[in-house]
């Protein structure tokens, strides 16, 4: 009889606790939504670029490349690039994103890169880039693709 007793006084107890806490944890989260709501400011972010993902209306028009390898050690050749860009549409951009893709003789893909060009591109206009420098490439390194990921439109 004692046990029962026991077991039951236990049970009423722990069931207490729970509803304790679960209503202790709601008026919580109420105190904790309304102190937000009362301390939120509204701040106006300056202008930004707009920023154009595999823009249509730039093309890469000639990509040049020339290596400079050292055989003495793994991963030390380099390219230097001479890539010119042409902008066929009406908005002028700038940050252009250039993502090369060096492959091997078989034409597997042996390392990616980016590279930022910062210099302004008007609409209708041509950009040749020829301080391009890619430094650490792999030895089997033969060829590559360039690609323009990204441009911000100039405002």
């Amino acid at each position: 009889m004692f046990r029962r007793q026991l077991y039951h006084a236990i049970t009423f107890i722990l069931i207490g606790v729970v509803i304790f806490l679960l209503l202790r944890g709601r008026s919580e989260e109420k105190e904790r939504e309304t102190q937000n709501i009362r301390s939120q400011t509204i701040a106006s972010e300056p202008s930004s670029p707009v920023r154009a993902i595999l823009p249509r209306d730039l093309e890469i028009v000639d990509a040049e490349v020339s290596w400079t390898r050292n055989p003495d050690e793994k991963d030390a050749s380099a390219a230097h690039h001479a890539i010119t860009i042409r902008n066929t549409g009406g908005g002028s951009y700038v940050g252009l994103w250039l993502r090369m893709e060096y492959n091997d003789e078989k034409g597997t893909p042996v390392e990616i890169r980016t590279y930022e060009v910062n210099d302004p591109l008007p609409p209708g206009g041509t950009l040749r880039v020829s301080d391009i420098a890619i430094d650490g490439l792999p030895d089997t390194a033969s060829d590559f693709h360039a690609a323009i990921l990204s441009a911000d439109l100039e405002l």
